[in-house]
């Protein structure tokens, strides 16, 4: 499928993507581009009522999750660390 970009810079999304992605007149979009390439999600009218359920059947537990955002806050420590420790080093304060 193909569209026509105008000089404004619109196109019409064709009516077979329109009907695939559930995209009615006045809904949102968001653009990202990727490797030269545009990708087009539409955005949920609830977001919250949208992701509802996602994870069901996934195996994926709360123990997981705060499990791995254990370990992601161990690493924003260690990171933040390192960054004042740069900081510290390139500092031209000098302390009395």
């Amino acid at each position: 499928m193909q569209s026509l970009v105008s000089v404004r810079g619109q196109t019409v999304i064709p009516k077979e993507v329109r009907k695939a992605l559930g995209v009615k007149a006045g809904a949102k979009l968001t653009w990202i581009i990727k490797d030269r390439s545009a990708v087009v999600f539409p955005v949920p009218v609830d977001p919250v009522a949208a992701l509802q359920g996602i994870l069901k059947d996934s195996g994926y537990t709360f123990e997981d999750f705060m499990s791995e955002r254990n370990e992601e806050r161990k690493r924003e420590r260690l990171e933040e660390k390192e960054e004042e420790g740069r900081w510290r080093a390139t500092s031209s304060i000098r302390r009395r």
